[in-house]
This record gives C-alpha cells, sequence and structure tokens, in this order.
C-alpha cells in the first residue's frame, strides 16, 4: 500500500506542476513580502522565473527583496537581469545605480578592474582596486586573492599589506592583522591609516600602551583627525587618565559638535564618575546625532534607572529592545524597572524574553554597567584610491582605442 500510496502522489505532483502559473507564484511572494517572510518571497519568485523567465518584473522584485535583506550583490544581478529584458525599464535601472551607490562602487569599476586584469594579469593597481571592491561587496574570499597575488608580483608593497590588514580586522582576526599593518609600517614608516588601524586593533586586545603608541603617531602624521582624537580619549579612559581623555573628547567635538561617538564615551566616562547628569545630557546629545544609536538608549535608561526614573527608564530600554530585538539586558533591566513600579505580570514577560535571548544576544557587559563602542572598524575604513582608478581607466581606453593608420 505505501508504494501505491507514493505513484499516486507522484503523478498528483506533476499533475499540479503542470497547471502552474508564474504568476501565481508572483501573487504569492507578494504577501510573503507583506508578511515579512522575505525568504520564503525569494523561493516563490524564482519559481516563478522557472516557469517563465522573460518577465523583468519579476527579476526587479526579487531584487528588491535581496536589497531588503542587504544581498546587495544579489540585488545587483537580479536589477541587471530586469534591465537586460526590459532595457527601457527605468525603476530597474534606477534600483541598479542605487545599490552600487549604497556599495560604494561605481556601476562600471568591477568591470574596468577585471578587464584591467584581463590585459595584464600583473597590473598590482588594477588587483588592489578590486581587492578594495571585494571588500565593500563582503566577499572576503577574492579580497584575499588579489591581495595575496600583488604580494607575489611585488612582495614589498605596503598597500597589499596594510589591505590584507584590513580584511583581516573586518574578520576579527586581530593575530593576522596586526602583523599585516607592522609590515606595512616597516615598508612605509609615514603610513597613517596603518598606524591608525593597528592602534584600533591593539585596543581591541586590551593592548592599551600599544594602542597610544601608534594613535599618537596617527595623530602625528595626520593631526587634527576627529576619529584620532576619539579614540585616543577612548585609550586614555581605558588606562584611568580621566583628564586626559576629556580632553581628546573635546578636540574631537571642536571639530564636529554633532560627533556620535564622542558625545558617547563623554557619556561613559561622566557616567563612571557617577556624574549622571552630565552623562545623561551627552547619550542626549549622542541620540539627537543618532536617533538609532543603540547603545546610547541602553545607557540613558540605565542612568534614568539609577537615578529612580523608572518610566524613562523603561521608555529607552523599550527602545533599545526595537532597535536591536537581541540586546539581553535591556529586557532584564526593564524587567526590574518594571518591578520597581509593582508591575509583576509585566516584569515577568520580561523576565521570560531575556532568558530566551541571553544564549545567543550580545547584550551589555552586566546589568547597569556601560560597554564602550570601539571607533574604526572597517565600516569606518574608506580607502582612497582615486589615482589607481585614474590609470585603470586610462590603460583601459588605450588597450580598446583603435590604431592609428600608418601614413
Amino acid at each position: 500500500m505505501k508504494k501505491y500510496a507514493y505513484v499516486v502522489m507522484v503523478f498528483v505532483g506533476f499533475f499540479i506542476i503542470g497547471c502552474e502559473k508564474a504568476t501565481d507564484h508572483v501573487e504569492s511572494g507578494d504577501t510573503l513580502i507583506l508578511q515579512g517572510k522575505l525568504d520564503d518571497a525569494i523561493v516563490e519568485y524564482k519559481r516563478a522565473i522557472e516557469i517563465d523567465a522573460d518577465e523583468a518584473e519579476v527579476y526587479y522584485k526579487l531584487g528588491e527583496v535581496y536589497l531588503k535583506k542587504g544581498m546587495l550583490e544579489e540585488a545587483v544581478k537580479e536589477f541587471r537581469k530586469a534591465v537586460e529584458i526590459r532595457p527601457d525599464y527605468v525603476d530597474a535601472h534606477k534600483k541598479l545605480a542605487e545599490t552600487f551607490e549604497e556599495i560604494g562602487v561605481p556601476l562600471d569599476e568591477l568591470t574596468i578592474c577585471k578587464n584591467a586584469i584581463e590585459g595584464n594579469p600583473k597590473d598590482v593597481d588594477a588587483r588592489l582596486r578590486l581587492g578594495v571592491i571585494y571588500l565593500k561587496l563582503k566577499k572576503m574570499e577574492p579580497a584575499f586573492e588579489q591581495f595575496n597575488t600583488v604580494l607575489e608580483i611585488v612582495p614589498y608593497n605596503p598597500e597589499a599589506h596594510f589591505l590584507l590588514g584590513v580584511a583581516y580586522q573586518d574578520f576579527n582576526l586581530l593575530e593576522k592583522a596586526i602583523p599585516s599593518y607592522e609590515k606595512a609600517i616597516e615598508l612605509k614608516p609615514n603610513h597613517e591609516k596603518a598606524h591608525y588601524n593597528l592602534g584600533i586593533a591593539y585596543i581591541a586586545i586590551g593592548e592599551h600602551d600599544k594602542a597610544l603608541e601608534q594613535l599618537l603617531e596617527a595623530n602625528t602624521l595626520e593631526p587634527d583627525n576627529k576619529d584620532t582624537y576619539c579614540n585616543l580619549g577612548l585609550v586614555y579612559y581605558l588606562k584611568g587618565m580621566s583628564d586626559d581623555a576629556l580632553q581628546f573628547f573635546n578636540n574631537a567635538l571642536e571639530i564636529d559638535p554633532d560627533m556620535a561617538e564622542a558625545h558617547y564615551f563623554l557619556g561613559v566616562l561622566y557616567a563612571s564618575k557617577n556624574m549622571y547628569t552630565e552623562a545623561i545630557a551627552a547619550n542626549k546629545k549622542v541620540i539627537a546625532s543618532n536617533p538609532d544609536y543603540v547603545n546610547a538608549h541602553f545607557n540613558l535608561g540605565t542612568l534614568y534607572h539609577k537615578q529612580e526614573r523608572f518610566e524613562e527608564a523603561i521608555a529607552e530600554y523599550s527602545k533599545t529592545i526595537s532597535l536591536d530585538p537581541g540586546f539581553a539586558d535591556a529586557y532584564f533591566n526593564k524587567g526590574q524597572a518594571l518591578i520597581s513600579l509593582g508591575k509583576k505580570t509585566e516584569a515577568h514577560d520580561e523576565y521570560e524574553k531575556y532568558r530566551m535571548v541571553k544564549n545567543t544576544a550580545r547584550g551589555s557587559t552586566s546589568l547597569l554597567e556601560f560597554d564602550s563602542k570601539l571607533l574604526g572598524t572597517l565600516e569606518q575604513f574608506e580607502y582612497n584610491m582615486e589615482q589607481i582608478k585614474e590609470k585603470i581607466e586610462k590603460r583601459e581606453q588605450e588597450r580598446t582605442a583603435l590604431p592609428e593608420i600608418v601614413q
């Protein structure tokens, strides 16, 4: 009986597939998007494409889903396919350009670099730029491949060692990032960005004296950089030298009065000294500059909590959770504040949420403590390769130009 039942199921399956329409899957995908089920929507749109591969709008919809999920390279592929099918598809052209802008890569730059390398596999400039593009696309393996290939061609290229360090640091492989930055500095002692990133790496592993040395050198090479000032302030704070820390945070704010990170660290410093009024003011300035700064909302909640301003604390914990549902300690602290207001049932709900997310959430360091956020990760990193880009484009133009007529 099981065998026959299986055979019947197979035939029924074939019958259903034969009657499928692409539009049914598109409509299903549209509904799933409204329900927030993006992965399921992707499956439906792909099924529609399997049935009818010539509908530009389906590729466009699929690209939009990838865009929402932050899968930018996949989004580019779908928008490009939509444009190939319908060259007059204005919305697809617009989304394609917007996606490349979000990636930070000009529309044709990837192609230009690849063509340059195809024409000359030893084109170091093109390989460095291509590696940077892959870093922005979060495609680390091809980025590593380009930088290592450069070092095979020119073993003592400081930019390749530096960019390898950036790639390692983005993977939090600091034990590999640090030697790469050190090699870049050995080859080019005035490499300000290498000194700066090396300082950030040393902060991350708790080597504060080494971090201070590198950041001071970066500040000498490029004075009055607000990020360098802010991280110098952080190092001095971590070393217990509050007066020096305060000076450097204020130096950063003189350059940029709205710098969220500097106000944030000021808030941490003031809180450590029990200067709650000043700490609250600093965190409010953070939020005014960046309303979605999660740690500032959490810290503001803990400050209100310490002052027994429980309603205001709960509001900030709730905002923290809305911005980051995995922030475990925000649930716990909210429960504590609710207990203080006599709302035991609501508090129990928050404790249950805390229990569920604790094993996977990052949370803060501990209840009512203040955690620090390092500044200067790869997201902050922007490497200026304009001269390299110009050289690549010039070579590409020369390579594709028609030869002159010999008379």
